[in-house]
């Protein structure tokens, strides 16, 4: 069931966002569990690729770095969406400060450790620096609009990443479908999706305010990614529980990668 405490009537709306109390609720301290998994879940479907990855796209980017800096060795060019400038100001300004930035330095080390079993102080800067390097566009987009990036983008992709992004759109089930239609409409035949979602959640905690979510399950979220294209031998879904992060609003999340047909 859905977290009772976490009442979809009591969400904020888009216009109360602000990228700094997500970074400070979810981001300053540690590496939360949760993001371990997802990011080493990330790392082992890129990592099972057989050749470099021409263009990727981070969908519902959020004011976070950390999935780019997991997919940049592997891409030659990262494109980064959301539909809140806020957020993008804040990966402009990770872009521009360079090396004298280390707020992500304790991801890009999980990162670098889980790859290597190891890593330096280098290595980071190092990282960080590629990162940046192939993070070509930052765009503003609207997971609604039927051509999110406009229609010259459909099937442009050879990778498409969305963490947290879709299912938070709304708290509606139907206009969560019909955005991942949109979004997934970017990905190119044969191209890989990596995709995040919470589960089982209605609202999520962003400091004092909560913001809606669609409340998935696994099942929902395999049968969107079938109906969207995405080869049914390709499909693999987990569902990590993270009890401790009930105070956020979920207690668990859902991990799914997919080859498109």
């Amino acid at each position: 069931m859905s977290n009772p405490s976490f009442p979809s009537a009591l969400t904020s709306d888009s216009s109360e966002w602000s990228a700094q109390q997500y970074l400070d609720t979810y981001y300053r301290e540690v590496v939360l569990a949760d993001e371990r998994r997802v990011l080493a879940f990330e790392l082992d479907a890129l990592a099972c690729e057989r050749a470099a990855i021409g263009r990727a796209l981070e969908y519902g980017c959020g004011p976070t770095v950390h999935r780019a800096i997991a997919a940049a060795r592997y891409v030659f060019r990262i494109d980064m969406a959301d539909r809140a400038p806020d957020n993008l100001s804040q990966i402009r300004r990770w872009l521009q400060a360079g090396a004298r930035d280390t707020d992500w330095n304790r991801f890009t080390r999980f990162l670098l450790e889980h790859e290597r079993g190891w890593t330096t102080s280098g290595g980071i800067v190092r990282r960080e620096a590629r990162t940046r390097a192939v993070i070509r566009e930052l765009l503003f987009s609207d997971a609604r609009w039927r051509h999110p990036l406009g229609a010259e983008r459909e099937g442009f992709y050879d990778l498409l990443i969305s963490g947290f992004c879709i299912d938070a759109v709304s708290s509606d089930k139907h206009i969560w479908r019909g955005c991942m239609g949109n979004v997934l409409s970017m990905l190119r035949a044969g191209g890989l999706l990596v995709l995040h979602a919470l589960h089982r959640c209605s609202a999520y905690r962003v400091g004092d305010g909560l913001f809606p979510c669609a409340d998935l399950t696994a099942d929902d979220l395999f049968e969107s990614l079938l109906a969207n294209g995405i080869r049914r031998s390709s499909i693999e879904i987990e569902l990590a529980p993270c009890p401790e992060n009930a105070r956020y609003g979920y207690t668990g999340i859902l991990m799914a990668r997919g080859r498109k047909r």
